[in-house]
């Protein structure tokens, strides 16, 4: 029942919020950051605790400073993902360099001859950055996991938005098998990278010097398929405005190192050092809330 009474009530919000003015779309989503990420509350106190690890040599001031712009970033992307699920989103218009990011899609369009792998994460906006590639004509297949608190939401909400432009979606368990099927196709794949997979699937790598874990599949489909491995990033500039980085392809296969399973991690350690690098650039964009640095549940 509660599930329904939720679900219920996400509809109904996004139905009453195809009339509202933006403004007040970004004042209530302010509201509800602010309620959600109260000062001294127990997601704050996460927040700073994560941030501490990642950047030791900054004072508490500094701190308090990126949980601030990390409250602003969030009541943004709650607005977005609002006019994205209710058609009010300019998709074109929000990106400050259309031109460039077109023109490395089509280089990539032309490169792709085995597959490709994007590498995205939870930075800036990762749903608008998916849906921008497949208006530019490069749909391709999301490896997310269902959402557990309400399936309801996710299954008629938040699915349904995902394939609207000609994605496909699969589940992150087992998904491997569906993923080499597409590779073989020469499709593209987004791949999270950020996520904390614990063994085995997951593999121990170094997140800002700390021990932390990441999938391996990646790797895994790095040294099998050898499909390009594109980190791609949607950075937020402004106010429904992004700039799209895609980098340059990754090509590391580890040849150095003969043990399978260092070798993956070695190259799951380079994806993982891409990512940081973009979260040291603007570090108020990444999701700090989630618990990255969590031990595994056998240890």
């Amino acid at each position: 029942m509660r599930k329904h009474l939720e679900y219920y009530a996400v509809r109904t919000l996004l139905g009453a919020s195809r009339f509202m003015p933006r403004p007040v779309l970004y004042g209530l989503a302010r509201l509800i950051v602010e309620r959600s990420y109260a000062p001294g509350g127990r997601r704050e106190r996460r927040i700073l605790e994560h941030l501490a690890l990642a950047f030791p040599d900054k004072s508490a001031k500094d701190l308090d400073r990126l949980v601030e712009e990390y409250r602003w970033h969030k009541a943004h992307f709650y607005t977005e993902m609002v006019l994205m699920l209710t058609n009010r989103m300019d998709y074109r218009g929000s990106i400050v360099n259309l031109k460039e990011a077109q023109e490395k899609i089509e280089a990539l369009r032309k490169q792709n001859e085995r597959g490709i792998v994007f590498l995205v994460s939870h930075y800036g906006n990762w749903e608008f950055l998916a849906q921008f590639f497949a208006i530019n004509g490069f749909p391709g297949t999301l490896v997310a996991k269902a959402q557990s608190k309400n399936p309801l939401i996710d299954e008629r909400i938040i699915q349904p938005y995902r394939q609207r432009f000609g994605h496909r979606v699969v589940e992150r368990k087992g998904a491997l098998r569906s993923i080499a099927r597409i590779l073989k196709k020469r499709e593209g794949v987004g791949m999270h990278i950020d996520q904390m997979i614990p063994p085995p699937n997951g593999i121990e790598v170094q997140f800002f010097g700390h021990r932390a874990y990441a999938s391996k599949s990646m790797a895994q489909m790095k040294l099998k398929f050898d499909p390009l491995m594109v980190p791609i990033f949607a950075v937020r500039k402004g106010r429904e405005q992004f700039r799209i980085l895609i980098d340059e392809p990754i090509e590391y296969v580890a040849d150095e190192i003969d043990a399978s399973d260092e070798k993956l991690r070695a190259i799951t350690q380079c994806y993982t050092n891409v990512l940081e690098k973009q979260i040291r650039r603007e570090a108020s964009q990444w999701e700090w809330a989630y618990q990255r640095w969590r031990k595994p549940n056998n240890e």
